[in-house]
């Protein structure tokens, strides 16, 4: 499991952590009943607080991703079609600011989908 962390960027990064996680374990790089390594050694790994880990996890736990086993770690759900699910509902979540604050500009519907496709380098998927 790879996780880079901006400390310039406007996300915290409890979330940032978050959300590359997600990204893991929805396109199978972690898998169902993996353990999650320490929140002690990420954070050591990251160069950030223990907290900051431990937020993610929780937030993790608690939006159904992960498990926690007492005394052995943190562990992949099993709950693998929610995760697809989720995943969509997070694009969501940070894409409708987005649309509203396009809409405030006079951005049309086209006009964005042409932004989005810049973003996205015009590539297929």
């Amino acid at each position: 499991m790879k996780i880079v962390v901006d400390v310039n960027s406007a996300e915290p990064l409890n979330e940032q952590i978050r959300t590359q996680i997600i990204r893991c374990i929805t396109d199978g790089s972690i898998k169902v009943d993996e353990c999650l390594p320490s929140i002690r050694f990420v954070a050591r790994t990251l160069k950030v607080g223990v907290i900051t880990v431990k937020t993610a996890y929780e937030k993790l736990e608690e939006d159904g991703y992960i498990y926690t086993v007492a005394g052995k770690g943190c562990f992949v759900s099993r709950n693998v079609e929610k995760h697809a699910d989720k995943k969509t509902d997070l694009v969501l979540s940070r894409l409708k600011p987005a649309v509203e604050y396009a809409r405030s500009l006079g951005v049309s519907k086209q006009e964005f989908a042409a932004l989005v496709d810049t973003l996205y380098g015009g590539e297929e998927k």
